[in-house]
């Protein structure tokens, strides 16, 4: 069976997590501005990344805080995973 990506497994998050978001999720949406993503929702996704891909919680907090879009959340958990191997 292939291991979901990392892109594939934040946007399917995002997507199952935040039903009443309208219209597509791509790399270019905002966190906070288009997704209104609020503390309980990023701990949540936190948690959820490091269980799918062994990131470190600690370290996922810190780099989520400076999360801007999808998009650097992906490069974000990417970075983790490749320090982590």
């Amino acid at each position: 069976m292939k291991k979901q990506s990392v892109e594939d497994h934040i946007l399917t998050w995002l997507k199952t997590s935040l039903p009443s978001v309208a219209g597509a999720i791509t790399r270019e949406t905002d966190l906070i501005g288009d997704l209104d993503l609020d503390s309980m929702s990023m701990v949540s996704l936190i948690f959820s990344l490091d269980e799918a891909f062994h990131v470190g919680t600690d370290q996922m907090g810190d780099l989520v805080a400076s999360c801007r879009t999808v998009g650097d959340l992906i490069a974000a958990t990417e970075q983790l995973r490749h320090e982590r191997v």
